[in-house]
């Protein structure tokens, strides 16, 4: 009979819960915004980012330049090459640091990013610069942002101009 009382003190409750008080919780009964797990990657972070099990960082790309540089060290020095794993952002937002190259834009953020205009397929466009990378002597590979699409380019030294 206990159980009947309180049974019907909830749905009492809940029938006069209006709309305006509803509040949004995610699947694991957290309210939006809280939860690690089903929170959204800030803006320059993939949803899935790349781990090995020897890393200290986590990578936008499984093929990123630094990664591939990482596994590459690690094997000289007779260390195990662990497997590159695919694993959710929220996995890793607290155990691993992004990325200085493939999460370049994340680091830079909006503001921290230079105008620039880059040469796409022979056009060149308004784009912002996030990052270079040293390829040798007068060799560079610059990391752009078009932000009207969103999309990243590497170009060399002569596809940016500043």
């Amino acid at each position: 009979m206990r159980l009947q009382v309180q049974l019907d003190l909830s749905l009492q409750m809940t029938m006069k819960m209006k709309m305006t008080d509803r509040v949004d919780r995610c699947l694991h009964d957290l309210l939006s915004g809280q939860c690690s797990h089903c929170m959204k990657p800030p803006w320059g972070i993939n949803p899935i980012v790349y781990t090995t099990k020897g890393g200290d960082s986590f990578h936008n790309w499984n093929e990123c330049n630094y990664l591939a540089s990482g596994q590459d060290y690690a094997y000289s020095q007779g260390m195990n090459n662990h497997p590159i794993n695919p694993i959710k952002w929220s996995a890793v937002q607290d155990s691993r640091s992004p990325c200085q190259w493939c999460c370049a834009i994340y680091l830079a953020g909006t503001d921290g990013m230079k105008k620039c205009k880059a040469n796409i397929d022979g056009v060149w466009i308004e784009a912002l610069f996030a990052r270079a990378a040293y390829e040798g002597p007068k060799q560079k590979t610059n990391q752009i942002l078009d932000p009207k699409t969103g999309f990243v380019y590497f170009l060399d030294t002569n596809e940016v101009k500043f």
